[in-house]
């Protein structure tokens, strides 16, 4: 499972039309105002080279169905044979939704390099107003046609972004291994698909992807956060965004998810609270920690975890969150959405009550407290 095609390199930006056009000849294009003003030009020259025809509108920040079902009418209105979503995750997945919607392929312009959004066949549903609440999982029956990855204009971002995707792409070796465990199914197939009889199984390919993922993030991690600061392209930058966007999206999908990603959706309740706002990477470093201690991994393991995570400048704890007064009933209800029906976090080998979780994250926290003491968190810029 897979997207039809994937270029990444400095400067692509400008061969869109080129690349465009092999799909289609009128293409529906939106991003919130601060990407509109980065891509717009370069995209447009390039659209007028190639004779693509573009329109051009704004994208309100989050993915919901009132904003899929606003844009979609929009992109019907132009008559559009392609769309393009550019910025994050919840620009592109809504690309992802509009394009399945409507029937026409889908173009994903990454700008940061946060979550392996771009390559997915899955949309993730927030509530209005943003930043919304999770709501569902949306499941595709095909992944995008086209991504566009300049990692010029990735370069460009401010540097958090980047470690929030290695974050997102951390979790994928510890959740793919859950679900090979289990036996449970990966994202080519998902039990919540009820026409669906035949579940598939996890992939060697997947997971060796997810383990090459963990590998570069690794070794590569902290020279890519450091270019990211200069805001400079090096091999380092150039290798953990591939990380961050092909290998962990192809690892997540032919794998599965498991604990990490649930608890992830189970902050999204306190996000109006987290001061500052988290993002998604940041939600699911944390969401891991606690996925160990669910899963009764060694401290040792938790720990080197822990001293990774704050080399790139990634959150440990939930003061680290935002979180400096979150109460036993908020935290409750934390864990009882991270348990919900349809979450990812019953892919793992075992059953979890939200009690398990309540504990889990409270021993996470501690530990993240103690480790934060003698191994300090790195700055993002």
């Amino acid at each position: 499972m897979s997207p039809r095609r994937y270029i990444q390199g400095p400067g692509v930006i400008r061969y869109g039309g080129k690349f465009i056009k092999i799909f289609g000849r009128k293409v529906f294009v939106f991003a919130d105002e601060v990407v509109l003003g980065i891509v717009k030009e370069p995209l447009n020259k390039s659209f007028k080279e190639h004779e693509v025809d573009a329109v051009f509108e704004v994208f309100r920040k989050e993915c919901s169905w009132e904003e899929i079902d606003r844009l979609s009418k929009m992109a019907q209105n132009f008559s559009a044979d392609v769309v393009m979503g550019a910025g994050g995750g919840k620009a592109l997945d809504t690309a992802k939704a509009i394009g399945n919607k409507i029937g026409i392929p889908v173009v994903c312009l990454p700008t940061i390099a946060s979550t392996d959004a771009p390559t997915s066949a899955l949309s993730v549903i927030y509530t209005e107003p943003y930043p919304g609440e999770f709501l569902e999982y949306k499941f595709w029956p095909r992944n995008p046609d086209l991504i566009l990855v300049d990692t010029e204009i990735i370069a460009k971002a401010p540097a958090r972004f980047l470690a929030c995707g290695m974050g997102d792409a951390s979790s994928k070796i510890f959740e793919g291994r859950a679900v090979i465990q289990s036996g449970k199914c990966n994202f080519v197939w998902s039990e919540y698909e009820p026409e669906v009889k035949t579940p598939l199984r996890s992939t060697i390919l997947g997971f060796e992807l997810c383990k090459l993922t963990s590998e570069i993030l690794r070794k590569y991690g902290q020279a890519a956060m450091e270019a990211a600061r200069k805001h400079v392209v090096t091999p380092a930058l150039e290798v953990v965004i591939e990380a961050n966007t092909l290998l962990s999206g192809l690892g997540f999908e032919n794998t599965g998810l498991a604990a990490a990603h649930s608890i992830h959706n189970g902050f999204t309740i306190l996000e109006k609270k987290m001061r500052p706002h988290q993002y998604h990477g940041e939600l699911v470093t944390f969401g891991t920690i606690v996925q160990l201690v669910l899963e009764n991994v060694s401290l040792d393991i938790v720990v080197k975890y822990m001293k990774w995570a704050h080399n790139i400048g990634l959150p440990i704890n939930l003061e680290e969150l935002g979180l400096f007064d979150i109460t036993e009933e908020e935290l409750w209800k934390v864990s009882e959405k991270a348990v919900a029906p349809k979450e990812t976090i019953h892919n793992e080998p075992f059953e979890v009550t939200a009690e398990m979780v309540f504990n889990a994250i409270k021993v996470a926290d501690s530990i993240g407290r103690k480790v934060a003491k003698i191994h300090p968190r790195e700055l993002y810029e």
